[in-house]
């Protein structure tokens, strides 16, 4: 099965696209999503869960939860860092879910769900850990089944064995060009049959 990511792209040409899956933001709209489907391509819908981006429509939603919106990500300027331990971002996630659900998503892709390995998450005062990013992918999971939408495992590696089951595809970036190759780690999802989208940059 071939993939293509196509975020930001906005010259993209589904008909002349050979990818069989194309990952696109799930700010695309219902009318445009449905081209995709009529050219043949199943669609992964993009959001962050684990950052507020600056231009997202829902963005003073989360400025309202108590603590929620945290500090920037300084490899993203125009994002920042979410405390997923915050009960007010459930139904926020949600609604981008259902959201996608209504557009006739295929699938969901939920971006960076490995701050706690940060520095910028490191300083906060009570940081968040790696149980606490484990419960969050698995209620991502949980969720996203309950609406009824597949949904992937972003890079976050270091979990794979506890939630593998939760996930029904894996995208990663550049698992095969770094300095200690971590591309085998992905045998849980191969091993039961589940798609795993590679990007290298």
């Amino acid at each position: 099965m071939t993939w293509n990511y196509v975020l930001g792209d906005d010259n993209f040409n589904v008909h002349s696209e050979k990818a069989q899956v194309i990952d696109v933001d799930y700010n695309k709209s219902a009318k445009t999503i449905q081209e995709y489907h009529n050219a043949g391509k199943k669609v992964i819908c993009y959001f962050s869960g684990g950052t507020i981006e600056k231009h997202r429509k829902d963005i003073a939603e989360f400025y309202k939860v108590e603590g929620l919106v945290r500090n920037k990500y300084e490899e993203w300027a125009d994002e920042n860092w979410l405390d997923i331990r915050k009960e007010g971002l459930k139904p926020l996630l949600k609604n981008r879910m259902k959201e996608a659900v209504s557009k006739n998503c295929d699938g969901l892709e939920v971006d960076n769900l490995d701050g706690f390995q940060q520095s910028e998450v490191k300083s906060w005062s009570s940081p968040l850990t790696r149980t606490d990013t484990v419960n969050f992918a698995k209620w991502l999971g949980n969720t996203a089944h309950e609406l009824g939408i597949s949904i992937g495992l972003k890079n976050a590696l270091f979990m794979i064995d506890e939630v593998d089951s939760y996930f029904d595809f894996a995208i990663n970036e550049s698992c095969a060009t770094l300095e200690h190759p971590e591309c085998h780690l992905y045998k849980p999802f191969l091993n039961q049959g589940k798609a795993v989208f590679g990007v290298s940059y």
